[in-house]
């Protein structure tokens, strides 16, 4: 299955339509309605009692491949539950070294196959031998008819390429169509960076996307951002054990980037993500907020609610939320 693929340049943002096969069945347009999930499940590989380097972990690899796939499955079965009509998902993977050769992407795509399943690459390896090869993205999984999808790519970090890994910021724009309506779900699947200094590529990344999103929003779509911000979206005060200098990596969203009528949509209740210092402990790892959705003025926020899945899959956990096209 083909995706787009692309090096790192400083141009505008539009990068090209991802070509792959849909659904074997004619899906249905949308209604007025549309609900929405998000999640990053972390190549399969960052479950409960994961840690990682980068986030000033021990591991690279914590768990084994016997791990990885038990909860990959998990994850599929998870989402195969799910009635939402737009599934977005970050660190989705092909097989490769982090994930131990799991067949993440594959998995899902199986669980889903009543779904449109779009794949676009955003992370892989280069000039490397083999075994340490990897293909991570994002993926879009649509219940309801998607008229196309696109990828956009975000200002780049230093952090784009390191240690033959080649990282894309961007993401992905699903348009759906609605019935009886010219105007149509716009839908952003994005992740932005995440260990850029002084998050100054994050608040870049986050101009781009937002002019964007407000361009659809004046051509009268109805539009959705969706993802992972890297950014605490919401003041929370959830209990850890977490020194401060583990928490480094993640600045507040800055609420006044919003134009008018532009609304952040989160559960305030519970965490989203949790620090992968060390694996998963309840009331010692430090949680947050940093996964949710902003919609236009023309869309009213019905309902959002995270899953709570105790981080036994993912160091994120899923969050849904269900929007109403205003007239």
């Amino acid at each position: 299955i083909a995706a787009v693929h692309f090096f790192n340049r400083r141009v505008h943002p539009y990068v090209g339509p991802i070509t792959q096969p849909l659904a074997p069945v004619d899906l249905p347009k949308a209604a007025n309605t549309l609900a929405v999930m998000t999640w990053n499940i972390g190549y399969g590989a960052l479950g409960k009692d994961a840690d990682l380097v980068i986030d000033k972990g021990r591991s690279l690899r914590a768990l084994s491949a016997a791990d990885i796939a038990s909860a990959t499955q998990r994850i599929a079965e998870r989402l195969a539950e799910q009635s939402a009509d737009v599934i977005c998902l970050q660190e989705n993977a092909n097989a490769g070294f982090l994930n131990r050769g799991v067949p993440v992407r594959a998995i899902i795509d199986a669980a889903l196959a009543d779904r449109h399943n779009l794949f676009w690459v955003d992370m892989k390896s280069v000039f490397v031998p083999q075994f340490l090869r990897l293909e991570h993205g994002m993926s879009v999984h649509a219940l309801v008819r998607l008229r196309a999808c696109h990828a956009v790519m975000f200002p780049q970090d230093d952090t784009s390429f390191y240690l033959g890994l080649k990282k894309t910021y961007g993401g992905m724009v699903s348009r759906v169509s609605v019935e009886g309506s010219d105007r149509e779900w716009v839908v952003f699947n994005i992740h932005l960076s995440a260990f850029d200094p002084d998050a100054d590529s994050r608040l870049h990344q986050l101009q781009d996307l937002l002019r964007l999103a407000e361009h659809e929003y004046d051509q009268g779509h109805f539009v959705v951002i969706a993802g992972d911000w890297n950014m605490r979206l919401t003041s929370t005060d959830f209990p850890h054990q977490t020194d401060a200098k583990d928490i480094f990596w993640l600045p507040y969203f800055p609420q006044a980037a919003l134009a008018d009528g532009w609304k952040v949509a989160v559960d305030v209740e519970t965490p989203t993500v949790r620090s992968l210092n060390a694996s998963y402990v309840a009331g010692q790892n430090y949680t947050t907020i940093i996964d949710g959705f902003i919609c236009s003025p023309n869309v009213a926020l019905t309902h959002v609610s995270t899953v709570d899945l105790g981080f036994d899959v993912s160091d994120h956990h899923p969050v849904k939320a269900r929007f109403r096209a205003l007239a």
